[in-house]
């Protein structure tokens, strides 16, 4: 099988939550990711290494990349990731063996834009991976909705934690989290707020990669519900 060099295996090991096999993957490397919300970013990609993620989703074993998450196909299934597009292209590339560990080629993130979790939630990922790629990148994102968790607490500053309402704000703010708040659509940003730039409410005025607000250090970020399932974020 030819390698493709447009992706690397970052790391492979066990989840932190049920002690399923997962897998982190980075693409973008040579060809940008064709987001237009997130920009050109490098996009990495927490899957469970048995079961194609679309499959996942829908029940407890997704649960191996994330976790207790509200959104989640066995809780709300309100995701906004396509499970069965991108992250089934990826999981399907890295079973036919078309993707080369990253070795010691950290600085091929050198200088790039990093998205922590384009699928997958990053606290799934020893916290010393991407510290590393912080070692060569210019910038990154990052979201986690296991703020909770006593073994995610090394993303702490590095990611934000994913708040669905105000009280997981208060709380995630209170554990010393810089948050990101998803409301329902028409709600207002609380007050010290940053509302998304990149949001479609907003007009899109600019992309994540440009922004990077949302770097777990910066501000605390709100936005309105998006995507195919944004009529099931209620208030």
């Amino acid at each position: 099988m030819a390698i493709n060099p447009n992706g690397r295996i970052l790391w492979e090991g066990l989840s932190p939550y049920d002690g399923s096999p997962i897998v982190c993957i980075v693409t973008g490397l040579v060809e940008g990711s064709a987001n237009g919300k997130t920009g050109t970013m490098l996009q990495t990609w927490i899957l469970p290494r048995s079961v194609k993620p679309n499959e996942a989703f829908k029940d407890a074993r997704g649960a191996s990349v994330c976790g207790d998450c509200p959104h989640s196909g066995a809780n709300n299934a309100t995701c906004y990731v396509k499970w069965f597009h991108a992250p089934l292209s990826v999981w399907s590339a890295y079973h036919r063996g078309s993707y080369a560990h990253i070795g010691q080629d950290w600085d091929l993130f050198a200088d790039r834009a990093v998205r922590f979790g384009a699928a997958g939630d990053p606290a799934m990922v020893p916290a010393e991976i991407w510290q590393r790629i912080l070692e060569f990148c210019v910038s990154h994102t990052g979201y986690t909705h296991q703020w909770r968790h006593p073994w995610a607490q090394g993303l702490k500053g590095l990611c934000q934690a994913s708040c669905d309402g105000f009280a997981d704000y208060l709380a995630a703010t209170e554990a010393g989290w810089r948050t990101f708040l998803v409301a329902p659509k028409g709600a207002t940003a609380p007050k010290g707020m940053a509302h998304c730039a990149a949001s479609i409410e907003k007009g899109q005025k600019t992309t994540c990669q440009a922004c990077t607000l949302c770097d777990g250090a910066s501000a605390d970020v709100f936005i309105n519900a998006h995507g195919a399932s944004a009529s099931k974020v209620t208030a």
